[in-house]
């Protein structure tokens, strides 16, 4: 982890921009003041510097890894000018994708005047470079991690502005109010100037408070992390839940340990998990200690208990094995053990059986259908909603005390005060007021290269 972020764009800086592991193709990076003059020092083939941006192809570096490897062919991708991603001078290398390769070309680039990029450091360059705001980077990091189409998506759309734009439109809309209120301060003594009125004032402060509570509204709500999603199985002791968690790892490849299974009612007693594919989501299936109206029989059963009841807070999905199951939003009611009771009536639950497998297919279906809809509830990344919940919590507060405060003879020096506040807050959210803690808390977790 980084615990300073370096600031000094006038650095050129390398790195390895590929995935890690061998791979037919590898690209090096490299951005700054001295790019092209670097990379051009180490070809064997003149060519012209271009004008914008371009691809030069079959370019040979004079590369020597050892005894027998005296070059190195490439491709290079140009952008010598401010359209690049950093708005710098960029040069990509595109050779073969060994780790050795594209390690000694690294140190190569280092040792004729780059340096080593830091993590994040060419999408922090494109953030101080006025490229993307913050939450568009945060973006950047999703798309990277996303383990999920739903993930995949929603980074996407961050990452096109569409969690950006309307918070700039939110503060631009802010700062004008602001200087319509501070103009009135000049002529507070004087009752017939008034640049703005205070019915208008409170709809405009109503309309800004409303926008930033729906926001803050979709944070409360399950947000989407680049994580798996869990999928938690809950219902009564003995109601087959680790019976079908054993057969949906079998049935679907899984990975992770088998759960003892017995008719005796209460074996199950720590919580189990494993990992399978549910059509495009891959997803963490959880299996808990049954519990049902009854007291706890020992602290052991208490404890249990406790952990089912905790592993169903954090689930994005329930399969409820139990009686009396509905289907929710989050929720999948199951009938399980169906080939023991052939003749009962079907009812709203799912019918499956984890001996058999009937019903297996069905719910895994149903499982990809509740996860798409669950996973595209909310409008940020993870780490977007867990860098901006309390600034965007602290501004609409802002902007509550400021309509408050908006119909109050004399309140307009308190009232701006809290308006001031809330572009603070808002600021913060899309780097118009960025400090370095900031700035290590996000770029810290890129990898290098990007």
């Amino acid at each position: 982890m980084v615990s300073k972020m370096r600031l000094d764009l006038t650095d050129t800086i390398a790195a390895i921009a590929s995935p890690p592991g061998a791979s037919a193709r590898g690209v090096v990076r490299v951005s700054g003041p001295d790019a092209l003059a670097i990379v051009h020092r180490l070809c064997d083939s003149r060519f012209a510097i271009p004008t914008r941006a371009a691809r030069i192809a079959d370019i040979t570096l004079r590369l020597r890894l050892s005894a027998y490897v005296h070059s190195l062919p490439c491709d290079l991708f140009i952008w010598p000018t401010a359209r690049s991603y950093t708005r710098q001078p960029t040069v990509e290398i595109h050779t073969i994708g060994s780790p050795p390769i594209l390690e000694a070309l690294t140190q190569t680039l280092c040792e004729h005047g780059a340096r080593l990029a830091e993590p994040g450091e060419f999408t922090l360059r494109a953030v101080l470079a006025g490229r993307m705001d913050l939450v568009q980077a945060e973006a950047v990091l999703g798309v990277i991690d996303a383990q999920h189409e739903a993930a995949l998506a929603q980074a996407l759309t961050q990452l096109a502005g569409g969690v950006s734009a309307p918070l700039h439109m939110l503060r631009e809309e802010l700062l004008m109010l602001l200087a319509e209120l501070e103009a009135g301060l000049d002529f507070v003594e004087e009752e017939d100037v008034r640049f703005i009125e205070p019915a208008v004032l409170a709809e405009r402060l109503a309309h800004a408070e409303g926008v930033l509570n729906g926001v803050v509204a979709q944070l409360q709500t399950r947000t989407i992390t680049n994580d798996r999603p869990r999928v938690v199985i809950v219902g009564p002791p003995n109601a087959g839940k680790s019976s079908l968690f054993n057969a949906l790892v079998k049935h679907f490849d899984g990975t992770g340990a088998a759960a003892l299974v017995a008719d005796i009612a209460g074996t199950t007693r720590d919580t189990l998990t494993a990992v399978i594919r549910c059509g495009p989501i891959e997803c963490e299936l959880v299996d808990t200690a049954g519990a049902d109206e009854e007291p706890a029989i020992s602290e052991i059963d208490a404890l249990a208990r406790t952990e089912a009841a905790a592993a169903r807070r954090h689930a994005d999905l329930i399969l409820d094995c139990g009686p009396n199951a509905i289907h929710t939003d989050n929720t999948i009611a199951l009938a399980t053990k169906c080939d023991l009771y052939p003749h009962s009536p079907p009812d709203h639950r799912l019918r499956l059986s984890a001996h058999t497998a009937e019903g297996l297919d069905e719910l895994v279906k149903a499982i990809a259908t509740k996860l798409d809809a669950t996973l595209t509830l909310t409008g940020m990344t993870a780490a977007t909603a867990s860098r901006c919940e309390e600034s965007l919590r602290s501004a609409a507060a802002s902007l509550t005390a400021a309509r408050d405060l908006a119909h109050k003879l004399g309140a307009e020096d308190l009232l701006a005060a809290e308006l001031r506040a809330a572009l603070d807050h808002l600021g913060r959210v899309v780097g118009a007021v960025v400090t370095d803690d900031i700035l290590d808390r996000i770029f810290s977790k890129f990898c290098i290269g990007k």
